[in-house]
Formats: C-alpha cells, structure tokens, sequence
C-alpha cells in the first residue's frame, strides 16, 4: 500500500509539473491547429473607433481612467449573422493600440436550446454567432466574442490582464467600449457562500494530462430573476446578454478540457416568487420552486445578494441540489462589466462540479491549499499558503487580495481542472458527447518539422484509435491501428510536402466513422539568407517594413537587425513562430537595451515602443539558454509609425464643490505626461502643474462662488515639460459653488455668558479646573443627554492647552428659536466657554456660527448642570457676528428670576444636578441626593473626582460636606433658609 501511494503521488508530482509548464490553453492550441493546417482566418471589418468619441468619453468617464470608444459596422455584422464564417481575425482599436484576434466558430448553445419565458412560453432565440480563440500569434491568451444584431459582447484575456468589449450604455446606437478591468475606478469584490467540505481530495482525482479534456457534457438550465429581464427591457435583450455571458464561462471550462453547453434559458417577464435577499436565501427558493429542469445542472441568476453560493460536487445528485445561484452585474455606471459576472458564474459552477476554493485544506494529495488567498483577505476558512505570483485561478480568492487578482489565462488551474475533469468523467447520469461511439474531434500537429510530426486528436476516453495517414496527392493510406493514446510521431516525412490525417474510434462494441481529415504542410529548410549576423557590429540592415524569416541553428547562434527611422514615432517588433524558446531586445545605436521581451517558450514575443527618437537600432534575436533548432524558422516582424505630439480632444471637470474640483481629460497613448494651466476666469495669468502622469488632477483651496479655467496639453518626450509638447487646448469653464454653511455661516454670534458654578468673583473669571485636571472630554456630553445637535460635536486636543482669560472652562449648548414660536428649537449647536464668559466654536477661538438665514431669533444657552436660559426679544443675527451679553444684568432673558444676579453679574443657576430644569435641595427628585450618592453613599465626607454632573462648584471634585462642597451652593440658590424652595428654569 505505501509503495502504491508513493507511486501515486511522484505521478501527482510529474503531472501537476507538466501542467505548470504547459504553454497556452486548449482554445489557442486549437487555433493554431488550425493555422497550421492551412485553415484561413480571413479578416472580417466589424469595428472601427469611433470619430465621435469625445461624445462618448463622459458617458465612461466616471467608471474608467482609460477606454476606447468603438463603433460597430452595422452592415457587415448583418452579413456576419447571415453566413457566419468559420474562422475569422478581428482587429479591436483598444486603448492600448490595435489587438488583432484569430477567432473560432463554435456552438456553445446546446442542439435544441431553449428559451421559455414565464408569461409567454416558448419563444424562438435571437440569431446569434459565438466565437472562441487567441490573440494573433499567443497562445498564452484566450478570447471569446458573441455577435448579436446592433451589440458585440467580448473578452480577452492576455498578459495585460482582461480586456472587455461591449455595447456602452445611454450612447447612441452601435457606440461600444473596449476597456481594460484593471483600468476600472471601482472593483466588486464577489464573495461566495460556498461551504468547503474540509475532506482531503485523494491525489488521484487530481492526476490528469492537460491536453485530455472531458469524455462526457454537462448541459446547463440557466433562469433569468426578473430584475434582469427588467433591466434589459426584453426577453431578447436579457437571452442576447445571458448567453453571451455563458459563451464566456464555457470557453473558460473548454479551455481546460471541460465540455459544457447551455441547454435552455428560462426569463422571468414577471415577478418571481424569489424574495432572497441573501444569496444562500435565493439558492433556498431557487431550490423549493424548480423542482424540476431541462439539464444537468441549473443555475439562477440576479441582481442581489452580493456574490455566489452553489451546492459542492453535486453531479447525478438530487434535483434540489444540483443548483447555483449568481448575482451578476451588467453594467457599471454606464460601462459594461461581462468580467465580473463571468467570474462569479464560472466560480459557482465550479464548485457544482466538485471543486473546493483553491484555499481550502484538501489539495496536494496532504489536505494543505493551492494558495493562501482566502485567509489573506481576512476568511477564517481554509489553510494557509504563499501566495500565487501569477494571479489566481477560477476558484480563488485572489480577487479580494490587493496585487493578485485573478488571471483568467490561469483558468481553473492544474489541480481544479483535473478535479474537475475527472467527477465529469465519473459522473454516470452524464452522456457522452456526441453519440455513443463518435470519431475524435479537433486533430492537430506538434512538433511539425521538415521529417517528422505528432498526430493528435481529442482522447474520448474510448478503448483505442485506428489512425490514418498519407501524402495528400497519394492514394493509398498509411494504417496505425489500436493505438491506445491520443497522439502518434510518425517520421520518414519529405519536405515542403502537404500530408492528411484522419482517425476511428473504437469503442469495443463499435466503431465509429472516421473524423473529418486534418492537413498539414512540412516546412521546407529555413533559408536563413541574412546570415552571418552574429554580432551587434555584423547587424543585418532591413528596410522598414521588414518581415524576416530566419534560424537559430546552434546553441551559440544569435541574430542581429539593423533598421534606421527617418522620424520620431513608435516602434513595433514581433518574433512568431518560434520552434524553441527565443527572446528578442531594441537596442539604440550605441547597443545600449531600450527594451526587452522575454515570455518564454514558444509564445510570441512582442516589443511595442513609444516615442522613439528618429535614428538607428539594432534587434537581437537569441536562444535562451542555448535554445535553437536547425531547420524550423522564426519570423521577426519591424515596424515603425511616425507620430506627432497630439493634444486631448476632450477635457471637463465634475466632482466641483465650493473650494476644489477634479480636472479631467482624454488619455493618448502617445503622451509620457501632461502639463495643465488654470486660474480665476477673471485673472490675468495662468498657474501651471507639470509633469502630470495621469488623466486627471484635483484642484484644491479655489476661490467659492467663482468662475474658473482650465487647459492641457500633451508631454509626447519627458516630463515635467521637457520634450515635444502638443498645443494648449481650448479653455474650458467651470464655477465653483458656494459654501457650506460651516465654512460661510449666514449666521454669526458672539455670545457671552457666566455659570454660578465655576464663577469666582475675585478672579472675575470662571475657573478652568476641568481643564487643568484633564478631566474636560474632547467630545460634547448633549447629544449622550438627548438634545438634537447640528454641526462638529469634537475638539482637537490642542484647544485645551490655552491658559489664561480665553482657557476652555467647559462644553455649553447654543440654540436658536424662531421670534414667533420660541418653544421650537431650529438649531442646537455644541460650544465652548470661555473663563471670561466667551462662548467660541470648537476652534477655541471663532464665534459661533448657525446655518440658519439671517433673521431674528431668540438665543438660548444651555449647561449641562446649570439652568438654561434664552433672550426675551428676538435678535437680529446674520453672516456678521452679532454681540449678546449674558453676563450683564441688563440684557433681558425670558421669563422671571431666569438668572442669578451678584453685584454687576448675572449667572446661570447652579445646582441643576439631575438636569431637569429645577433646581431642588429638599423632597422627591432633588439634587442634593445624587451629590451623595456620587460619592458613595454612606460616608457624607467622601470625595470624588471627575467630569460628573454632581460637580456643582465645578472644580473637579465632588464633595457633599466641608469647605467648597457642592450641596450648600444648591441650599442657598433656593433661599438658604428654607430648604423646600426652588428654583425653576425659565424656557417656553
């Protein structure tokens, strides 16, 4: 049994290397089958970019940095739909520079898909074409793209990242978009409810060859929650955007060998009976209503619920469980987010099909994680691990880490995919793809030279294959039967000469027709004709355009290229075709390196650079590592576009409020930086920030209420202003707006007034002793006592340290009342008060200012152990602080009795322990008991210190009996003799 599992692992070992190494996905590799057999991938002209695009940049703006508007040929997307070809190229103007992709006609709609709408029934699906491929040349990308009458929906992914292309929201009709996700202000971060079961996955479920793919299909039900069908607008639109959204998710699973295909959508054109609101509550009702569904396994999809939740390995399982539910966007502030969405319904349908969240404990054949995503960003779950260099893969987390991410060139990984894989394989309540004993599909070539090839074909998991093969023009059939793998090296090939292949199944009982032949072509001897060139000094000279077919025949061999530009502007190389693994570098004139490129393997290596100075450079082709091979060809393309510096078409400015604004303009691939210029409409000169990297600058401490402009121009050399600069554009105007009421109140007082408390008459000052023992909060006590406040409610800790006259005594509340109904309370605001009876806000120094217009309104102050009081007119208050003396006996005060006179002084009560709006020495209610009480109760000549309503005399001690204790202030305000008096507060 050991000796079993140690075999079983090294395998797992060996395996799982030869995927880490495997270059490219089974979509590119089947394209560039194809390009090999000589199939044609004729352009087709579908986009052009759109000469109005600054119409269009405000409608994308606020969603991305970067974009590039497109518009659709109408006409040949018409003819496309009527005749679709079967492989095409498409170049996308993207704000990178031109993409050109080799695309694949494919079907990843069931035979006899369905679309039932809840009201209506059946209906009959809107024509449509879907397309699988690669970037022209690398198959370390794939691409996928769905045609629909007036709208293309499509995504790349490369080494950039993901590149997305659709219809633009609110433009006119045929306006599209093609943007890059990393180029998005926002992200959503998809969360997933899925429960990881925590088992460890056997390492022989994880054991597969990356080339094999899937011997048996899973048919997907999709249903539509009404909210789509809502914000589509119609059944066609929302099956248009859903099934262009599986074509996505399925070119993922396809290319890691998992066959899937969507077998019927179901619309809900009225209300569902799907409530959530979370996501695991809609998986629940999805669950308990479709009891039953046309497919294996089915999936609902909405607007809510913030994420994903599916059932975990759930093929040939019960009907209620072989379920998913997806919150999936459509757009982003008017920008199409087909990324997003693809993510979460591949990730959901993953785990149906038995994989666990790459950070779960249960992979490696030992119960450790693929990588430590989950636990990074914060999950309890899972077990942790190094993060992937690369990005993550389908089925983690990388989303929610900052520079990780996921990389869908990644796909499903090696481990999940072959998981996957495999549960397909096992999973008996599947049928096969195609009939029961089909010919392979998708043959193809490797390792193609002048003598040799490898045969292969799609492994259907059948008992063996009978092989067919000859020279095109020949007439008998070379015959390799019983072949139990999925490829075959045959040698003894004449060069320069065409050969076919075909290939039978057989299944044992039967066998099938042959497939279809597949064609190739040997190459004849490269002829190398530049040659020698080994040396920088040697450099072959080529004239632009240049296009060089060429070897590296040795371990020692090395190519060099040299060109000459007759003017300033961008210079493109590209090394295709390449039989091992070559690099290629720019260097300037002095073999100095300008630029490198290094994919590694055979992938295309590509060199784009800007704004290159008119003069010579010199390519450098070489084998990494001694890589060569004597016979097959590498192809190197040099180009070279003039360009002038061009200024941004489109400037505007938004997010402008009373003291800054954000600039904004159209980015150009041509610029290194920008340089922009603003000032006061009214002002005679311009202020200038240079060297701006970005498409975009904040403008702070502007004039409110004021007319401004601004203008850019473009750095195409250097920063900073250095270099070739573009044109000033055209100013453009913004107004700042007025402000706030809390930077320009238009209503100022300066108020003035003296608490009984901490009054100290032969100081002529209030004390401060709050402050000095540091006991005064930084935070207002009114709104922890139920009064309704406006405005800041915290001090810096700064305004404590003054001393002196202007020291902080303690926090009042200001209100203002309306003249005509003063019982009502328009604004309350928190203050501080001065030891000279200054009430400032909470700067410790500025008057007090209100939002309120200005007007006349009666002025009340309140304190939180004292009793309030509030003027007996009205004052007239505007944006000019208005004076009010409190303090003073002859300023009239609401009521009678409402202040405390001594000598030429009027005070606020003191005494108001519990705040109620009386003060009492004697009964129920008083507040000479809480003083007790404060200090424990029990022993009368105790103490405390604090900040603590039971501090009448304000000195940070609480004391019930002795010298400065605070119950005989409260005796003598209600008479001194007779202790049952009081004394009321005086407010409406």
């Amino acid at each position: 049994m050991r000796r079993s599992t140690l075999l079983l692992l090294t395998q797992f070992a060996m395996l799982t290397a030869l995927a880490q190494n495997h270059h490219g996905g089974q979509v590119a590799r089947r394209v560039q089958a194809l390009i090999d057999r000589g199939t044609p991938f004729a352009p087709v002209d579908l986009l052009q970019a759109d000469p109005g695009a600054g119409r269009a940049a405000p409608l994308w703006s606020a969603a991305c940095t970067r974009a590039e508007a497109l518009l659709l040929n109408g006409t040949a997307t018409t003819a496309l739909l009527e005749a679709p070809p079967a492989s095409m190229s498409l170049t996308l103007p993207t704000p990178d520079g031109p993409m050109t992709l080799e695309l694949e006609r494919w079907e990843p709609l069931a035979e006899g898909f369905k679309v039932i709408t809840a009201a209506h029934g059946a209906v009959r699906p809107a024509r449509a074409a879907h397309y699988r491929g690669r970037v022209r040349g690398d198959n370390g990308t794939v691409a996928g793209l769905s045609v629909f009458d007036e709208e293309l929906m499509g995504l790349v992914h490369d080494a950039q990242g993901t590149l997305v292309l659709g219809r633009l929201k609110g433009a006119e009709a045929g306006v599209h978009i093609a943007y890059r996700e990393h180029d998005l202000r926002a992200s959503r971060p998809m969360t997933c409810g899925t429960t990881d079961s925590g088992g460890v996955i056997h390492a022989a479920d994880l054991v597969s060859d990356p080339d094999e793919r899937s011997i048996r299909c899973v048919k997907f039900y999709w249903e539509v929650d009404y909210p789509i069908f809502q914000g589509k607008g119609s059944v066609t639109a929302a099956t248009n955007y859903v099934t262009g959204l599986f074509n996505q998710s399925a070119i993922l699973f396809d290319n890691d060998g998992v066959d899937v295909q969507l077998q019927e959508v179901f619309v809900w054109d009225v209300p569902s009976p799907y409530t959530g609101p979370s996501t695991n509550a809609y998986l629940s009702q999805f669950g308990s209503y479709r009891t039953s569904f046309n497919g294996d396994l089915a999936h609902l999809l909405g607007y809510s619920g913030n994420g994903g939740v599916a059932y975990l390995n759930v093929l040939c399982g019960p009907t209620s469980i072989r379920m998913a539910y997806s919150d999936i966007n459509s757009t982003y502030a008017n920008v199409p987010t087909y990324s997003w969405s693809v993510n979460v319904v591949t990730h959901e349908q993953g785990h149906n099909l038995g994989s666990p969240h790459t950070h779960a404990c249960s992979w490696n054949g030992n119960g450790t994680a693929i990588d430590g995503c989950g636990p990074t960003a914060g999950y309890s779950e899972g077990c942790t691990a190094p993060l992937p260099t690369g990005g993550g893969t389908v089925m983690s987390y990388c989303h929610l880490v900052g520079g990780v991410g996921i990389n869908f060139n990644n796909g499903f990984g090696s481990q999940p995919a072959a998981l996957i894989r495999n549960r397909v394989n096992a999973a008996a309540c599947l049928a096969q793809c195609g009939t029961s004993c089909d010919p392979p599909g998708n043959l193809f070539t490797t390792g193609l030279t002048s003598v040799s090839a490898t045969l292969n074909w799609t492994n259907l998991g059948v008992v063996s294959y009978n092989l067919r093969w000859k020279e095109a023009s020949a007439s008998v059939w070379n015959v390799m039967n019983g072949l139990t793998a999925n490829s075959q090296a045959i040698s003894g090939l004449t060069q320069n000469t065409t050969y076919e292949f075909k290939v039978q199944s057989d299944c044992g009982a039967d066998t099938s027709v042959f497939s279809s032949t597949a064609v190739f072509t040997t190459p004849a001897p490269c002829p190398d004709a530049l040659e020698p060139n080994d040396t920088f000094a040697g450099a072959a000279p080529v004239t632009l355009p240049a296009t060089v077919h060429a070897l590296i025949a040795t371990t020692t061999d090395v190519d060099h290229y040299a060109f000459t530009t007759p003017a300033p502007g961008t210079i493109q190389l590209q090394l295709s075709g390449l039989p091992a693994n070559y690099d290629m570098r720019l260097l300037d004139a002095g073999g100095g390196q300008l630029a490198l490129a290094q994919n590694g393997g055979t992938s295309t290596e590509t060199i784009y650079y800007p704004n290159a100075p008119a003069g010579s450079y010199v390519v450098h082709v070489y084998g990494v590592g001694g890589a060569s091979n004597p016979v097959a060809c590498y192809t190197l393309s040099v180009n070279h576009w003039a360009s002038f510096c061009e200024g941004p078409d489109l400037q505007w400015a938004d997010s402008i409020s009373y003291d800054r604004a954000t600039l904004h303009w159209t980015a150009l691939f041509s610029a290194t930086a920008y340089d922009v210029q603003w000032k006061e409409s009214a002002a005679p000169t311009w202020t200038q920030v240079s060297g701006i990297p970005a498409d975009s600058l904040l403008l702070t401490g502007l004039a409110w209420s004021t007319d401004h402009q601004f203008r850019v121009r473009s750095v195409c050399g250097g920063t900073g202003g250095q270099g070739s600069t573009s044109a000033w554009t055209q100013p453009t105007s913004f107004t700042t707006s007025g402000p706030p009421c809390e930077v320009a109140p238009p209503t100022v007082l300066a108020a003035r007034a003296l608490l009984d408390g901490a009054w100290r008459s032969g100081a002529n000052l209030m004390v401060d002793s709050l402050r000095r023992q540091g006991v005064l909060p930084l935070t207002e006590p009114y709104s922890a006592m139920g009064h309704s406040l406006t405005g800041a409610t915290s001090i810096d800790a700064a305004v404590l340290t003054v001393t002196g006259s202007d020291a902080i005594t303690d926090w009042v509340l200001v209100e203002l009342r309306p003249a005509g109904t003063p019982a009502l309370v328009l604004e309350a605001r928190a203050a501080l008060l001065q030891r000279d009876g200054d009430i400032v806000g909470t700067d410790g120094i500025s008057p007090l200012g209100f939002c309120q217009p200005a007007g006349d309104y009666h002025v009340a102050v309140r304190h939180r152990n004292h009793l309030a009081v509030m003027t007996a007119q009205p004052l007239a208050l505007g944006s000019t602080a208005t004076a009010l003396d409190l303090g003073l006996p002859g300023t009239a005060t609401w009521g009678a009795n409402a202040r405390k006179v001594a000598g030429n002084r009027a005070l606020l009560w003191s005494g108001n322990v519990l705040h109620d709006g009386v003060v009492k020495y004697a009964g129920g209610a008083n507040d000479r008991d809480p003083i007790l009480t404060a200090i424990g109760g029990t022993v009368p000549t105790s103490t405390v210190s604090g900040y603590l309503p039971a501090d009448v005399t304000m000195d940070g001690q609480v004391k019930y009996t002795g010298s400065a204790n605070d119950r005989d202030p409260i005796l003598s305000n209600v008479g001194g003799t007779v202790p049952t008096g009081t004394v009321p507060q005086q407010l409406p």
